[in-house]
């Protein structure tokens, strides 16, 4: 059984980390460890000694390294404020159950070929309508198109900044509706991505949400056979260990795989 998740919102926009926390016996002790566990790698990642952060986050060296090692419980409003140094918004989500995860998993694998089949198809509809501009295939998409047995709702983009003209005109060539996030559904006004609101449309073939960068990042090359005739199609797509950095539905598929 797993407990309702909550969102911890932070004045801090640039990233998020999603911790998932099972009710399990222990769930307090479990949260405590991952929480240090994630604020210990995000520092490390940064270059940031432990006396400095603790110095930036007003706590003392020794109290944070009991938290990093998971041995002493934060409360939200601490652990708020020290990812909160590092630039990163905590979220809290939960996940389903062993079994039904594992379930989940195994639909999508044995519908693998399938399932990658219908991205490429959605991809071709999209590129015939759309004025030419480069991209990356990103989030659940490239992850699928890479193997992994995770479900691809929609097709996340990696668009470089410069190419927001040329996604203007994709917008409105495709009549694409665009999500509101007030009313939560696909509408047809303010659908221009120069505007402000989420770069995400919904076309009568497919669904896309737009990351905009200011340069792509080096693509990986994936292969798949598509129709009966053999057919190959090729797509450029962003590397796993960075699309699974940024999309929990990634990282929670992938971490159940790594514990089987």
């Amino acid at each position: 059984m797993y407990c309702p998740g909550r969102v911890i919102h932070s004045p801090y926009r640039h990233a998020r980390v999603w911790v998932t926390i099972a009710a399990v016996d222990e769930g307090e002790a479990m949260l405590a460890r991952r929480l240090g566990s994630l604020l210990r790698t995000e520092r490390e990642r940064r270059g940031i000694s432990q006396e400095a952060f603790a110095a930036g986050a007003g706590v003392a060296q020794q109290q944070l390294s009991r938290f990093e090692r998971g041995a002493r419980p934060i409360t939200s409003t601490l652990a708020d404020r020290m990812f909160g140094v590092l630039g990163l918004q905590l979220r809290v989500d939960v996940e389903a159950s062993g079994g039904h995860r594992d379930a989940a998993i195994e639909g999508v694998r044995a519908e693998l070929v399938e399932r990658q089949r219908g991205v490429f198809a959605d991809l071709q509809l999209f590129a015939l309508r759309a004025p030419r501009f480069g991209y990356v295939i990103d989030g659940a998409a490239a992850a699928l198109l890479q193997g992994v047995p995770v479900p691809a709702p929609r097709i996340d983009l990696l668009v470089a900044e410069g190419e927001l003209d040329a996604l203007a005109e994709w917008v409105q060539f495709s009549s694409a509706r665009r999500y509101d996030e007030k009313r939560r559904d696909f509408l047809r006004y303010d659908t221009d991505p120069r505007d402000p609101g989420p770069r995400w449309w919904r076309t009568a073939h497919a669904e896309v949400k737009v990351r905009l960068v200011a340069t792509l990042p080096p693509p990986v090359l994936v292969t798949v056979t598509v129709g009966g005739d053999g057919e190959e199609h090729r797509a450029a797509v962003r590397a796993l260990p960075a699309v699974e950095g940024d999309f929990p539905e990634v990282a929670r598929v992938l971490r159940r795989l790594r514990d089987r």
